[in-house]
């Protein structure tokens, strides 16, 4: 392991003690958003459901993160398992603001916690990012990908096109081609592709 991958996570994290917290607030017996999230499947597809509701969206690229438009906004993200930290794939974190770029190391970003915190945060290591939507990124197609819908189908061939529902995990029949060659054509379009690689879809 390089420098680079291991001393910007090494030192302190020392939180801000200006962080306002409630008056019941006790960091003993505090259980995290992100710790349920991570404990509780139910409450993670509770959660995430949420967060959509709301306007977070996935990157469609990790990299887009490094973008200076996003600097200053609220994001989360999953790991993939392959990081420093040793947590497992698709391990949840509560993230925080985005400061942006590292000046020393551009295969990091930095982010403020919610607890005050400063965190480098290196891209490889990610699994997924959510960015809470706002006008500054809904005008720009390159940075958010907003939920991909399909339209249920209503005819069935022996052509059938699955997705796996990111709720159940079981596979969905998403499109009935009239033949390979119209299944092959949809399955190759970016909107399947997009859906097929993040889960990120729904039908309508």
């Amino acid at each position: 392991m390089n420098k680079g991958d291991s001393t910007l996570q090494l030192y302190p994290r020392i939180p801000d003690t200006k962080t306002k917290h409630t008056s019941d607030f006790n960091p003993r017996t505090y259980y995290s958003i992100q710790d349920r999230v991570n404990d509780d499947p139910i409450f993670e597809r509770e959660y995430i459901n949420k967060l959509i509701n709301e306007g977070w969206y996935k990157l469609s690229d990790n990299k887009l993160i490094l973008d200076e438009i996003l600097k200053g906004r609220h994001f989360k993200y999953r790991l993939n398992g392959t990081g420093f930290s040793s947590a497992g794939k698709g391990t949840f974190r509560s993230g925080g603001i985005i400061i942006g770029k590292n000046e020393e190391d551009e295969r990091y970003i930095m982010y403020k916690a919610y607890n005050g915190c400063i965190f480098p945060l290196q891209i490889k290591d990610v699994l997924e990012i959510y960015i809470k939507n706002d006008n500054s990124t809904s005008s720009n197609p390159k940075i958010i990908k907003k939920t991909v819908k399909f339209k249920r189908p209503e005819k069935p061939t022996a052509y059938p096109v699955y997705l796996t529902d990111p709720k159940t995990d079981e596979q969905v029949i998403v499109y009935y081609g009239k033949d390979n060659y119209s299944k092959d054509r949809f399955m190759m379009s970016k909107k399947y592709e997009y859906a097929y690689k993040t889960g990120d879809w729904t039908l309508s």
